[in-house]
């Protein structure tokens, strides 16, 4: 096994952005075909030297971006070469690389697919074919469950030739079972899971304009399987936690199909999508190009009925005209990010969660084909280098709370609001807005920090910055006028992006007797 240190300058790098809210916190050689990250942000790579002989590579990092070692396949053989295709990380820290052995150089051919296990150290653990010597299977795309197995698709030989299959594979490298399709839906493009613990595998015809879907539980069993779709684009497919699967089709439709594949509902729309995803909510989110044609990149969402919630035909921006598109992903807040590229060099473009264009950052690179989150929302993009982007963000939330409850009329009520920053930044530039009830009369407003003045029956509170797991405290008096109901409603912003504004409003209710 070759396992070397690398040395490189970190390149400086400007963004494009449509507001300023990421960096390029740092960007260098060399890039890859796959980005995963372990708990405590160091940056995994793959790539592969199209050489005689040539190995896959994998390459660490720090959060930084300092590259630590570059460990290889260990190939000795010059009549081969090994194409890398995918990198998980597992729960202990080891790398999974998963990948393909092709025999000759000018027009090689696919013998079987590989799979590599490292240790933090980059000291290569195992490694296992997936398929038999020259059986022409390949592999495709690599996930990781919560017990460190290992789930694989890719090209595998079966009965009736080379069949979209997935293979699980235990944490010692050890076979656990393999799915192969038996219907012919088509060669495999990727496969996800599903919030219900399953995985759902798009396929491509080999030889005309067809997609193919199918569905497999934990255990390998075939669930439900569609074939035949004809679309010009590529298709795609996730799943939601009640078992549905939303298909992407032809570019202009999106269908939902119930836990058992019966289709429930299809719509179409004017833009191509090509990508895919269910956010924590339920509702999917596509990305794809524009309607009419065209470079850039288009984002919609519908909820789980079919109605559309809203559409963003421009979301990479004025002037931006982004093409090769790769990955989707949503984070934890389901705002939607896309890797491209503008022929010239990588680019991330992210829509926010209700539609609204939020960035597009472009660094050297040539086109990013893989994403990764960090703990912060940094985003990790690989293609023809490695970078990593800062986002300024800080989530902020507010709560409110009210004593005594029931409250008396011409007796003080006191309405308590504290406004929290998670984080990962500084919240700069804070307000708080509360709506005073028409029912009662405002004695006081007090703030632990910034300052706080009423006007048409509203106070507005400056309350300047908050910082990371900081918060601030907003303290009214209220006299109640009438007995009944007082409904409180405030909320908070900041100047500094909030990747979560649903939860910084808040609303409450104080019962008003005589």
């Amino acid at each position: 096994m070759l396992r070397h240190l690398l040395t490189g300058c970190l390149l400086a790098a400007t963004a494009l952005t449509t507001q300023a809210q990421v960096t390029t916190e740092w960007v260098n050689q060399p890039g890859g075909v796959s980005v995963a990250l372990n708990a405590a942000g160091e940056v995994y790579t793959a790539r592969w030297d199209y050489n005689p002989g040539g190995d896959i590579f994998l390459t660490k990092r720090s959060a930084a971006g300092a590259v630590l070692w570059e460990a290889s396949s260990g190939n000795n053989d010059s009549t081969k070469h090994e194409v890398a295709t995918w990198v998980a990380t597992d729960s202990q820290g080891n790398i999974l690389v998963s990948g393909t052995l092709r025999s000759g150089f000018s027009n090689p051919v696919t013998a079987n697919g590989l799979l590599l296990k490292f240790n933090a150290q980059g000291q290569l653990l195992w490694r296992r074919d997936i398929g038999s010597f020259f059986d022409g299977s390949s592999t495709r795309k690599l996930l990781v469950d919560e017990q460190d197995n290992a789930y694989v698709l890719g090209l595998g030989s079966a009965p009736n030739g080379l069949v979209t299959q997935v293979r699980k594979v235990a944490p010692d490298g050890s076979d656990v079972w393999t799915y192969s399709d038996s219907a012919g839906v088509g060669a495999p493009v990727n496969f996800k899971w599903t919030p219900d613990q399953a995985l759902v595998i798009v396929s491509r015809g080999i030889t005309g304009i067809l997609n193919g879907y199918t569905k497999i539980d934990k255990s390998g069993q075939l669930v439900w399987q569609q074939a035949g779709f004809a679309s010009t684009p590529q298709g795609d497919a996730a799943g939601d936690a009640a078992g549905n699967t939303y298909l992407v089709n032809d570019g202009t439709e999106l269908r939902k199909l119930s836990p058992t594949g019966a289709t429930l509902w299809a719509r179409h729309h004017a833009m191509t999508a090509m990508r895919v995803e269910v956010g924590s909510d339920a509702q999917p989110v596509l990305s794809g190009f524009p309607a009419g044609g065209g470079a850039g990149a288009a984002f919609m969402k519908y909820n789980a009925s079919g109605d559309v919630l809203w559409d963003q035909p421009d979301g990479d921006g004025p002037g931006v005209s982004l093409l090769l598109h790769a990955q989707m992903q949503l984070d934890r807040y389901d705002n939607a990010y896309l890797a491209a590229s503008t022929l010239f060099e990588m680019a991330v473009t992210k829509v926010r969660a209700d539609g609204s264009r939020a960035w597009t950052a472009t660094t050297p690179g040539s086109s990013a084909v893989g994403l990764a989150f960090g703990k912060d929302l940094s985003v990790h993009a690989v293609g023809g280098q490695t970078a990593k982007l800062r986002q300024v963000l800080a989530d902020l939330s507010l709560s409110l709370a009210d004593a005594p409850d029931p409250a008396h009329v011409g007796l003080p009520l006191t309405v308590t609001l504290n406004a929290r920053n998670k984080g990962p930044v500084v919240a700069d530039g804070v307000t708080l807005s509360y709506a005073v009830p028409a029912t009662a009369t405002l004695s006081s407003v007090s703030a632990s920090q910034g300052t706080c003045t009423v006007d048409a029956g509203a106070v507005q509170c400056a309350l300047g910055s908050i910082a990371q797991t900081g918060q601030a405290q907003v303290t009214l008096v209220l006299v109640p006028q009438v007995r009944g109901t007082i409904r409180h409603l405030a909320n908070v912003s900041a100047s500094t992006e909030d990747p979560a504004p649903q939860n910084n409003g808040a609303s409450g209710k104080t019962r008003v007797k005589p």
